[in-house]
């Protein structure tokens, strides 16, 4: 599983690898780039849930400016958070589930 190191406005470091732009995290462990926005759709959450986790978190950005629209609200509990706020918690979770995560890494 993927670990967070930290994160920075602009950048997130995962497993000691540095992204300067939004990513997906899978439960196996796969980073893939996202494409940038601020509003995380219902096509990005049945993309992050192709590998059944049983958490998915958001990082909405460093202030937290980024959200779900409606329908992919509809599709998650509410497990959004300010990205530097997620590390702590992604991290504890992945140590006994299978944890995704959509991760906005600006605003």
């Amino acid at each position: 599983m993927a670990k967070i190191d930290s994160s920075t406005f602009g950048s997130i470091t995962i497993d000691g690898k540095r992204y300067e732009y939004d990513v997906y995290i899978f439960p196996s462990g796969k980073v893939e780039e996202r494409e940038h926005g601020h509003t995380f759709t219902e096509e990005e959450v049945e993309h992050i849930l192709k590998e059944n986790p049983e958490v998915v978190i958001i990082g909405k950005g460093t202030s937290g400016m980024a959200g779900l629209s409606s329908e992919a609200r509809a599709l998650l509990e509410d497990k959004e958070a300010n990205t530097p706020d997620i590390k702590d918690k992604f991290n504890q979770l992945s140590e006994t589930k299978k944890v995704a995560a959509i991760i906005h890494i600006t605003c």
